[in-house]
């Protein structure tokens, strides 16, 4: 595979179901659904659920919160992710 058999998509609200299949059940690294770049090492100290629930707020209301990195050949199936960060 080359770089051209991938396309970055920005993470939207209709992205949300593929982004939520590629954390899986336990949320990317330990539950922590990118909330760690947001609110450091306190999201050890929430539930999982409340993680996910607002990096979806965040994806629904505002500016993408991230990138999708996905095949080209399976662009509803990502197979890596970014996340971005107001300066």
């Amino acid at each position: 595979m080359s770089a051209l058999d991938f396309m970055v998509m920005p993470v939207t609200a209709a992205r949300w179901p593929a982004l939520e299949d590629l954390f899986g059940r336990s949320g990317a690294s330990n539950g922590c659904w990118c909330m760690y770049w947001r609110i450091g090492p306190l999201y050890r100290d929430r539930p999982r659920t409340d993680n996910q629930e607002d990096l979806r707020r965040l994806t629904v209301s505002g500016p993408p919160p991230g990138l999708l990195v996905v095949a080209r050949r399976k662009p509803d199936r990502p197979v890596m992710r970014k996340v971005l960060e107001p300066a």
